[in-house]
């Protein structure tokens, strides 16, 4: 899904030697406890409570250092926008599972919805990157997808893509999932530290890149010691100095904004012994590992949905941290869901709907969308319910896939612990320090899940995320929070995180008018999103007895399955207590059949 653009040349910014704070770029005045440094609002607050007010995107562009470009910028003069899709994933070729096509990833989608021009006549480009293992036959796909081959391909286009059509003025999205996203912020590192290379510099991209992958690397010798020039070293700032010096990069060029879907750190690959032998997995594959937790400057705006239930071990999440007093805008937020449930992929597309309309929201001041869009992906997820026999289900209530199966189910199992993640050294070794400036927050899809009693892992029981264990929501009133300054916080009332130095509030995303849209489609899960009480006003209990509606003493439907597809006559089913959880596995393991009929007594007619 490739528009072709114009033509263009080079440029870009630099990490080795970040420019100094650009004139008249806004600043935070405030801030509070739970969020040191909130920019100020972009969305005027509606008359119901909010949720979090979280920092809105910035709506300046970084200034270029002073003789880096030619002429003074007025204003953008096109839109570069380089989406990159996750493994097995190509919204062209469409790659088919048993005779269906699969569902198109957020990236795909999110690409679809840009307008080819905006309201103010401003070209937008997309450019679409299919993701690893999408070329060749099976056996090829297959092998792609197990090992990340292709990856240095796709860096190596996107990239090439920006350094010949950008001029200066133009601005920079680089959006990804998966490993799609480790190649946006990888590219995204690459200008950082490097600049846009001329068409000068393009024909030693392999050289310079070789040496900018392995700058960590004492032991590393470059095969090409003259390229791209005479007698070059280690790559640092004097590597850097010298490809400016000689026309082959231009830096100092802003990235408007980097938006990812879960990145993983270690690219969700396996490391597998036999693999290794037969030589289908490099035993080097370490360097494609993406261990730059750290935003570069020249990053505008950093955007990253996280999966908040994603289990297997090898799908650790690389989240983003800001250097102090960096003013990129960073808001990172944890959702329901598995890894391709934030990202999409997945036959019910419920959730992915709700972290593309986070997204979407996050670039609307920049970016122009179809309107419709948003609205026409909803009513696609309705029909595949119909196709399935089940009704339209809740907001927020979406089936969580079982990723871990399969060569995963051999991997282990790591729960994700938002608040709680470490820096690692260049090398991927964990330093023991906890990263700083994250800018967590959880989405309000998170609570009403939780707080209605939503279907857990696999629509099996009731949703208990493994990695809210010891977390709980209330309000709290935070003066300049939007709204009457009330509030959604969590808390970690275990102390884990504060014993390990790390986060033990985190603060719920405030939602956009976008986000609405989506959620008012379930009218009563939007009364106990926006139904915010004062704090210490009486919550209920997460693990109560269900409500007795009939009696009319809660709200009406609080709590009801939406899988269900016939009401059963004595209204709700109570939650299981613990010890009816552990009475009840005794008895299945005793008889495998007896689960299977008593999920099909709840759930069907």
């Amino acid at each position: 899904m490739s528009r072709p653009p114009p033509n263009a040349r080079s440029s870009v910014a630099s990490g080795l030697a970040p420019p100094g704070p650009p004139p008249g770029y806004p600043t935070s005045t405030h801030g509070s406890a739970i969020f040191p440094h909130p920019p100020p609002m972009s969305v005027a607050p509606t008359s119901r409570p909010q949720s979090r007010l979280e920092p809105p995107p910035l709506s300046a562009t970084l200034a270029p250092m002073p003789g880096t470009l030619e002429r003074p910028i007025q204003g953008p003069r096109k839109r570069l926008i380089v989406t990159c899709d996750g493994t097995w994933l190509d919204a062209d070729n469409g790659i088919l599972r048993d005779g269906t096509k699969q569902p198109p990833s957020n990236v795909s989608r999110i690409g679809w919805a840009i307008k080819d021009t905006s309201r103010d006549g401003i070209p937008q480009i997309v450019n679409y990157q299919a993701g690893v293992g999408t070329s060749g036959g099976a056996a090829a796909r297959a092998v792609g997808g197990a090992t990340g081959m292709g990856l240095k391909e796709n860096m190596r286009e996107a990239y090439t893509y920006v350094a010949i059509n950008w001029k200066p003025g133009d601005e920079i999205f680089l959006i990804g999932f998966s490993r799609g996203a480790f190649t946006a912020r990888s590219v995204g590192g690459l200008i950082g530290d490097l600049g846009l290379l001329t068409r000068a510099g393009l024909p030693f991209f392999n050289e310079i890149f070789e040496d900018w992958q392995h700058r960590a690397d004492e032991r590393y010798v470059s095969k090409f010691p003259d390229a791209p020039f005479p007698g070059k070293g280690p790559f640092d700032a004097h590597y850097v100095h010298e490809l400016s010096r000689r026309g082959l990069t231009t830096l100092h060029v802003p990235i408007k904004a980097v938006c990812c879907w879960d990145t993983v750190g270690s690219l969700g690959i396996p490391r597998v012994g036999w693999l290794e032998n037969l030589g289908l997995q490099s035993r080097g594959m370490h360097a494609y590992e993406f261990y730059d937790t750290r935003l570069n400057s020249c990053v505008e705006n950093a955007f990253q949905a996280l999966a908040l239930d994603e289990r297997r071990g090898p799908f650790a999440p690389a989240v983003w941290e800001k250097k102090d007093n960096d003013r990129t805008n960073l808001v990172q937020c944890w959702f329901p869901g598995v890894h391709s449930n934030i990202g999409g992929g997945y036959d019910d597309q419920e959730l992915a709907n709700i972290t593309l309309a986070w997204m979407m929201s996050k670039l609307e001041p920049f970016l122009d969308f179809r309107p419709s869009f948003l609205m026409g992906q909803w009513e696609e997820t309705r029909a595949y319910y119909k196709s399935t026999g089940q009704k339209t289900r809740w907001w927020s209530f979406g089936e969580i896939y079982n990723s871990l199966r399969g060569i995963y189910s051999l991997t282990g199992a790591r729960t994700r612990t938002p608040g709680g993640y470490y820096r690692v050294d260049p090398s991927g070794r964990p330093t023991g320090k906890r990263l700083r400036n994250t800018n967590e927050y959880i989405h309000a899809s998170v609570r009403a899940r939780l707080g209605l009693q939503g279907p857990g892992l696999q629509d099996r029981g009731v949703y208990e995320p493994p990695a809210l264990k010891d977390w709980t929501f209330d309000t709290e009133f935070v003066p300049g929070s939007g709204g009457d300054g009330l509030m959604v916080v969590w808390t970690d009332r275990g102390g884990g995180s504060r014993k390990k130095g790390g986060q033990d509030k985190i603060p719920e995303a405030r939602m956009s008018e976008t986000e609405m849209v989506l959620l008012r489609q379930s009218p009563r899960v939007d009364d106990f999103v926006n139904g915010l009480k004062p704090p210490g006003a009486k919550h209920e209990k997460r693990r109560s007895k269900r409500p007795d509606v009939n009696g009319g003493t809660a709200p009406p439907m609080a709590g009801v399955d939406p899988r269900r597809r016939s009401a059963p006559p004595d209204g709700y089913p109570p939650v299981d207590t613990d010890d009816e959880r552990r009475r009840r596995k005794r008895r299945e393991s005793r008889d495998p059949d007896r689960q299977r009929r008593r999920r099909s007594r709840r759930y069907d007619d």
